[in-house]
């Protein structure tokens, strides 16, 4: 009878617990397809998010106008000798086009990818850790975790990383600004001095008043312009990293710290109950004797 009872007690402790998981599970489910998914993007964290994106594909069009600008400006001086300099500067525009795709796959993340993962991803994730319960099968259990982890990656990544890019990289995103403007200020210099109908004075004695600078001749404003051009190339690079790289640091980071938080979740410290055994039975211990000395 004590053999019985000791049975009974551990199922139903099994069961108990197998009911608990459940039950938590089907709550994580119901709690994020009908609370979480309607919270969320309505949150002020999220629309900050939106808004700082969209304050950077604003930066990117006047980044690319002003180096257009620019291009157009220097083409218009007097023979062709800035003209490997303007198509540079027109060259840029390919680094704009990625940037610009960047920010809208970002944003396409926000709006319709927290959305997906609250009511399709983590609910599915959920449901495997249920069918990995009921069957035992590690496979659905590993499966659970990385659709979890997925989930909760596209949930927080972008946000994150772009309020961090906005708390860490301020001064960098204020040099790009100053980039544009130095850039439309050469760009309307340089149109206004061309488009200026003052008889009297030649081109570079215009331009030395428009710039508040001694320009003897083409190789000084070139040398202006290739400032110019150096900062740009620099601020490209600035929103490289801030649009790009940086979100995906910090992806790796939560992929490494979530799957770091689920594999300490799912290794369970494996418990062998020894039932008693009859000692009057000499095959029983004769057995356990020996799988004794083969542990050994």
């Amino acid at each position: 009878m004590d053999l019985r009872k000791r049975l009974m007690t551990n199922f139903a402790e099994i069961h108990t617990e197998k009911l608990a998981r459940i039950l938590l599970a089907v709550f994580i489910m119901v709690f994020s397809i009908f609370v979480l998914a309607d919270k969320i993007p309505k949150s002020g964290f999220v629309q900050e998010t939106l808004d700082s994106l969209e304050e950077s594909k604003t930066t990117v069009m006047e980044f690319s106008g002003a180096t257009i600008a620019v291009s157009l400006a220097i083409t218009a001086l007097p023979d062709d000798f800035g003209s490997p300099l303007a198509n540079t500067l027109a060259d840029m525009n390919k680094y704009f086009i990625f940037i610009f795709a960047v920010l809208y796959v970002e944003r396409l993340i926000v709006v319709e990818g927290i959305k997906i993962s609250l009511v399709y991803i983590i609910p599915f994730a959920c449901g495997f850790y249920i069918l990995a319960v009921l069957s035992g099968k590690a496979a659905f259990k590993a499966l659970a975790a990385k659709l979890m982890i997925l989930g909760m990656a596209i949930v927080m990544v972008i946000p994150v990383s772009t309020h961090f890019t906005e708390k860490v990289c301020d001064d960098y995103l204020n040099y790009v600004d100053e980039t544009i403007a130095e850039a439309n200020a050469g760009a309307e210099k340089v149109n206004g001095v061309m488009d200026s109908d003052d008889e009297g004075a030649t081109v570079f004695d215009r331009l030395t008043d428009a710039f508040k600078t001694a320009v003897q001749g083409i190789s000084d404003l070139m040398t202006y312009f290739e400032n110019v051009l150096k900062k740009c190339v620099n601020s490209i690079a600035i929103m490289i990293v801030t649009t790009f790289v940086l979100p995906m640091l910090v992806l790796l980071l939560f992929r490494w710290l979530l799957r770091e938080l689920f594999s300490l979740s799912l290794q369970k410290p494996q418990v062998n109950i020894m039932l008693p055994k009859e000692k009057s039975d000499p095959k029983t211990l004769e057995a356990d004797m020996v799988k004794q000395e083969e542990g050994r």
